[in-house]
């Protein structure tokens, strides 16, 4: 009976803290559909289909270097806590961070670097790369922000993720409208300059992906606080009852990242690199 009562009692949890973060991402992204009508009313069609197309090369770039960390380090933080193995446990948790910071570094860097021909040549809007370039340290935040979700999660509290992720939507749409408007306005005047029309909703799309990085700047604050917290008045507690007599060197826990990750990779991207596509047979 103890053991029945037990196992109903964590897979009463498991529900309780699937729905809560079920509950969050529905909020978020409700609040997310909000922000559609007046964005497209700042910066017009011209300006939607720019920050389309930014978002699109985004997206697959972000499911590339970091998108399924949170669900990997999760496993493989969860496991090492119901071992007890907490010295483990924090060792899985700083090798993820150095993964985020070497992946979304990188993939960063890159999508800086080489805005111009990914928007121009693969997505046939050359006007797009300067929102894509606004969004590229975008990429490093969330990365590591991810990070720190998957460990929420691994240690069974979906609760900071949740808080989070509506965090970082109501960031986003009222920062991403705002600067919108702003950049529009800067951009008009100098495209009037210019002799350019397409310049200002350009410029009003690049302003309109600042609040990609503020939201989720907002929120990597928000769970990195909350981390600090839960470092001091829990895990150093459990550090000290940790009896682990033999911990993983660094070097296996990001070999064991990397092959956990990959998989989690390849799969999402193969899910999701249609929408790229289609947007850029369409534009050309």
């Amino acid at each position: 009976m103890g053991k029945k009562s037990k196992k109903s009692k964590v897979a009463g949890s498991i529900l309780v803290q699937g729905g809560i973060l079920a509950i969050a991402g529905l909020l978020a992204r409700l609040i997310g559909l909000v922000r559609r009508i007046p964005l497209t009313n700042i910066i017009g069609d011209m300006g939607n289909g720019y920050y389309a197309n930014a978002y699109e090369i985004y997206s697959i770039v972000l499911l590339l270097s970091s998108y399924s960390l949170p669900v990997a380090i999760s496993k493989l933080v969860a496991s090492r806590t119901e071992k007890g193995q907490i010295k483990n446990t924090q060792k899985y948790f700083k090798g993820a961070v150095l993964f985020a910071v070497i992946s979304g570094g990188l993939s960063c860097f890159l999508v800086m670097a080489f805005a111009d021909p990914l928007a121009g040549r693969i997505m046939g809007e050359p006007k797009s790369a300067l929102a894509l370039r606004v969004l590229a340290p975008t990429l490093f935040i969330f990365a590591v922000m991810g990070a720190f979700r998957g460990y929420f999660q691994g240690k069974g509290t979906m609760v900071i993720t949740a808080i989070s992720q509506i965090i970082e939507q109501i960031v986003l749409v009222v920062t991403s409208l705002v600067f919108a408007h702003l950049f529009f306005e800067i951009g008009s005047k100098y495209g009037n300059v210019m002799m350019d029309e397409n310049f200002a909703p350009a410029l009003g799309a690049a302003g309109a992906t600042v609040g990609c990085g503020l939201g989720a700047l907002a929120s990597l604050f928000y769970v990195m606080v909350n981390y600090r917290l839960y470092a001091r008045k829990v895990v150093s507690k459990e550090i000290a009852m940790d009896a682990t007599r033999k911990t993983e060197t660094m070097g296996k826990v990001m070999i064991t990242i990397f092959f956990t990750v990959v998989p989690f990779i390849m799969s999402t991207v193969i899910y999701n690199v249609s929408g790229i596509l289609n947007q850029s047979m369409y534009n050309h």
